[in-house]
């Protein structure tokens, strides 16, 4: 028995049955395909986040960790250069001159003894 499918409306049932059902079953596994993508975009989009946060809060610091030692030795600096650390201290008053004690005049223990000769000789 040979069916022939040209016109009969079983058979383009039949076709219109097929080609629904392939649809349906590519449009289910698309649905399951889309959705394991956007799971996998959905983990790699937090893993970037996650390391950019890091990134960035790395260069924050370092940012921040440069500001901070400028200030320090800006601050250190003009404690050290203040107006009032250039200045000299005062000069005191010389004190009053102190009298002397005796005041006789010193003289010569012993009498002057007269020159000694140089004869030539050294030492004998």
């Amino acid at each position: 028995m040979e069916v022939n499918c040209s016109n009969s409306i079983i058979c383009i049932s039949v076709k219109i049955l097929f080609t629904c059902l392939a649809v349906s079953a590519w449009l289910g596994c698309g649905d399951d395909k889309s959705e394991i993508i956007r799971q996998k975009v959905a983990e790699r989009l937090q893993d970037f986040r996650q390391k950019k946060s890091v990134e960035c809060r790395e260069i924050l610091l370092r940012e921040a960790e440069q500001i901070v030692d400028s200030l320090l030795l800006t601050e250190a600096t003009s404690a050290m250069s203040d107006s009032l650390g250039r200045l000299r201290p005062f000069r005191p008053v010389q004190p009053p001159p102190i009298p002397p004690i005796d005041s006789l005049k010193v003289h010569p223990l012993f009498d002057l003894l007269p020159p000694v000769r140089d004869t030539g000789r050294s030492g004998n």
